[in-house]
């Protein structure tokens, strides 16, 4: 069989490989084994890092076709600790070293500047600390990453000689105060610069905007002062800017409009101001739109509702105010907005759902009224929804009380009526449902017993009927509880303690009755107790003295005997007061301790025995006066009968003799009639 000349080509490279593996392999080796060492590996992803092992056969190493020398060394994500090794110093053709997103600690080693062919050096997300070593040898590196570390020392000056850097990450670290560099405007290169949280101050260098091949600008999270640059237009290959949280001043200009590449924009948390220009809604590519606690005022240009491309938008925290631009989200995959705290006012948009994706929908403390758009009925994409403290009125719309992902529905402080619907139970992730300050009515309905996540359920203030469901008990992570000012009726459900984490309870000024259940007693993590103005009867459980509670109301109420003494020396007289029949024991510590003006109970029931004492007494007078009156009318009767028949007995004998009785018998005996007159 004959051999090509391509097949003998290719014996030819593997020879010649092999033999520069065979060549430069042992000391190459060795190094690598060195540096496994420093390394700790729980995930063992170095376990074939051994003797038994070509480097070339290391995970994460990769190694030249031709010499056999190791090339790149690529180990991110690894759940790797320990330190760096100086022996990577030994990798002379090393062109990538990424150990980025491990748990590494310790300094980066000087003998590191060995490495003059490295291309890429990535070390970011670690736990490296120290100063930085001067880097500037490295004069190949086109990619240098060394973010989110503990770095400290003085803002590394020597960047600037790296001038074929790409890619330049010193961010979120903690470098001295101090200004950037002007000459950081030499690196013509750069594409990638984000120096976001490394406490530099002062303004953003005039250089940097000259940086014409710049697709990410980020100096978030900084102390930069000054106006917003409007040289920042320059930058025509910018698709990314995050300046927040800052200290710069002054209007967004309306050459923003220039940056026609523009996705991802983020000044929010600085002390910007003024209308937002219209022309930025010729930012057609526009992802990400962050403006939010400024001191922006006016109205939303209507042409942001034109954005194709938009996933998140958000303007708390401003003055913006006039109506919403109508079709926002209308053709675009929204995801999240956050229009809250401004002074928005008009119906609400309709469309911020139309792509089905919206999760997040923030729009609390603004001035929308009218009935809420039912085209959010089918939103079940919905994780938060939070539309309180506006002027809506009118019944929320039916299927977004059953949002199946909805984590948070917040309605409160609005004009809502109507109830709940029984498709609350299908809302099973909810971990709060704020539904205060409205006009809701009818039943607290029982499905309420399925948001087995829920943690805090507020409807106070509100016209809420019926009672309170026992299904409640099902709701084990339930931690605050308020259903105050409503028209519950009932009685408390014994099955309320089976809410083993709540801490704050409010079921005042309803028309509660019944008995406080002694399982109130089990509640061991409630810290606030408040079940005043209601109806309630019967004692106070014992068992709430064990209870660690910082506050309690039982006032106004129908409660009867004595009151646990802790409690009395936890809530204090107010707490008890309205309550007639209540009272405390002489030999109570807390009676003598607190200097209660509350009743004792010997007095109560010294004051009871009096009124039994009293009212037995008044039962026998008037016995013996309905006796004594009783004989007096019996005699009366005898005395008529003779007399009728003595009258009898002279009509027959026809004696008329004594004929004048009857007129006699109408004067007074005893009496002269002539000592009436006057003298």
């Amino acid at each position: 069989m004959s051999t090509s000349p391509i097949q003998i080509y290719v014996w030819c490279i593997l020879l010649f490989a092999n033999v520069g593996i065979s060549a430069s392999s042992p000391l190459e080796k060795d190094a690598l084994l060195d540096i496994k060492i420093h390394l700790e590996d729980p995930q063992n992803y170095l376990s074939n890092w051994d003797e038994s092992h070509s480097p070339c056969q290391f995970h994460g190493v990769t190694c030249d076709e031709i010499s056999g020398e190791v090339t790149g060394v690529s180990l991110s994500n690894a759940s790797l600790s320990g330190t760096i090794s100086p022996s990577f110093s030994v990798l002379h053709q090393l062109h990538t070293l990424d150990l980025s997103a491990n748990s590494i600690s310790g300094t980066i080693p000087a003998a590191l500047t060995n490495c003059t062919n490295l291309q890429v050096l990535n070390l970011s997300m670690n736990s490296l600390t120290g100063q930085l070593p001067d880097l500037s040898s490295l004069l190949k590196l086109k990619v240098l990453d060394l973010s989110t570390n503990g770095f400290s020392g003085a803002f590394p000056v020597w960047i600037s000689k790296l001038s074929g850097l790409t890619e330049l990450g010193l961010g979120e670290n903690s470098f001295d105060e101090g200004g950037v560099p002007e000459s950081i405007g030499l690196l013509k290169n750069l594409t990638w610069l984000f120096l976001g949280q490394c406490n530099l101050r002062g303004e953003i260098p005039a250089s940097v905007f000259h940086l014409e091949s710049l697709g990410t600008l980020d100096f978030s999270r900084n102390q930069m002062t000054g106006v917003f640059p409007k040289a920042i237009s320059n930058l025509r290959n910018l698709w990314k800017i995050e300046l927040y949280q800052n200290n710069l001043t002054g209007e967004i200009p309306p050459e923003l409009a220039h940056l026609t590449l523009l996705s991802e924009f983020d000044v929010s948390h600085n002390q910007l101001t003024g209308v937002l220009p219209k022309e930025i809604a010729s930012l057609k590519k526009l992802k990400i739109f962050h403006i939010y606690r400024n001191n922006f005022y006016g109205e939303l240009p209507e042409g942001l509702g034109d954005w194709e491309f938009l996933e998140s938008f958000s303007t708390y925290e401003n003055q913006f105010s006039g109506k919403f631009p109508a079709n926002l989200g209308r053709f675009s995959p929204l995801n999240a907005i956050d229009i809250s705290e401004n002074y928005f006012t008009g119906e609400f948009p309709k469309f911020l759902c139309q792509s089905d994706k919206l999760q997040f929908l923030l729009a609390l403390s603004n001035n929308f009224s009218g009935e809420f758009p039912t085209s959010y009925s089918s939103c079940k994409t919905l994780e938060r929804f939070r539309v309180s403290q506006n002027q809506f009125s009118g019944s929320i719309p039916h299927g977004i009380w059953g949002l199946p992902n909805a984590v948070i529905i917040d309605v409160a402080d609005n004009g809502f009526i109507g109830g709940i619907s029984s498709d609350i139970g299908i809302s099973a992730t909810l971990t709060q449902l704020l539904l205060q300050n409205n006009n809701f009515s009818s039943e607290l309905p029982m499905e309420l017993g399925n948001l087995s996540q829920l943690k805090k359920l507020v409807a106070s203030n509100n016209r809420f009927s019926g009672q309170v469901p026992a299904q409640i008990g099902n709701l084990k992570q339930l931690s605050y509880l308020h259903l105050e000012q409503n028209a519950l009726e009932g009685s408390i459900p014994p099955e309320i303690g089976l809410c083993n984490s709540l801490v704050d309870l409010d079921l005042a000024e309803n028309s509660l009755s019944g008995k406080i259940p002694d399982t109130v007693g089990s509640l061991l993590m409630l810290d606030s107790l408040n079940l005043s103005h209601n109806m309630i009867s019967g004692g106070i459980p014992d068992a709430l003295q064990s209870l660690r509670l910082s506050y309690a109301d039982f006032s106004h109420n129908n409660l009867s005997g004595p009151i646990p003494p802790q409690l009395l020396m936890t809530a204090g007289d107010d707490a008890f007061s309205e309550n007639s029949d209540l009272c405390v024991t002489d030999t109570s510590e807390g009676w003598r301790q607190s200097g209660t003006s509350l009743r004792p109970c010997q007095w109560i029931d010294n004051h009871h025995s009096f009124s039994r004492r009293r009212l037995f007494a008044v039962l026998i007078m008037a016995t013996s006066l309905v006796v004594l009156l009783s004989g007096l009318a019996c005699l009366r009767y005898e005395n008529n009968r003779l007399e009728d028949f003595n009258r009898k007995q002279d009509t027959e004998s026809g004696d008329d003799s004594d004929s004048k009785w009857i007129v006699e018998s109408f004067h007074v005996r005893g009496v002269n009639p002539s000592a009436a007159l006057p003298h």
